[in-house]
């Protein structure tokens, strides 16, 4: 990591960024919820052209997962080693408390990207192991397995001044 970026590392996640931190609320008929990231990838190998990558660690968890970068670096992908199509438990995902906690799980993160100047954007992610598609033309389309949703809001000295 290039030094001018190591400088610019927080020791933690600045307060205004997780008091300004968004509520989300979930379609009450929608099956699917945030999901935890290990147990995805407990569920998944890593691939390069369909082929399973040698010398992986197995399983894969958020301790090894970097390792995949020396084992083929952009080119590898994960697949689920269960057929999704039977509607394995882990895509429903962990079904948030009356709270709003996903107990037991990892299903967020918080990216926090300090431009300096008082200028922060926060990133905040949601991890889905499985994403209905939106109906087209009759038909279902965009089904998907793993996915990030976000939203971003940029601060200026503390002070929160757009949302997306």
């Amino acid at each position: 990591m290039p030094v001018e970026n190591e400088k610019r590392q927080a020791a933690g996640v600045p307060s205004f960024v997780l008091s300004y931190a968004p509520k989300v609320w979930l379609q009450s008929q929608d099956p699917y919820y945030p999901s935890d990231i290990g147990a995805q990838l407990a569920h998944t190998k890593p691939k390069i052209n369909f082929v399973e990558v040698a010398g992986a660690p197995n399983p894969l968890t958020l301790d090894n997962l970097a390792s995949l970068n020396a084992l083929g670096g952009q080119s590898v992908y994960l697949t689920s080693v269960d057929d999704v199509t039977k509607n394995p438990a882990w895509l429903n995902g962990v079904k948030p408390d009356t709270s709003g906690k996903t107990n037991g799980a990892t299903s967020c993160a918080v990216i926090v990207n300090d431009h300096g100047a008082g200028n922060v954007d926060a990133y905040y992610m949601y991890f889905y192991a499985f994403d209905v598609g939106n109906t087209v033309l009759g038909q279902e389309v965009g089904n998907h397995v793993g996915d990030w949703e976000h939203n971003m809001i940029r601060f200026k000295n503390g002070i929160p001044q757009a949302v997306w």
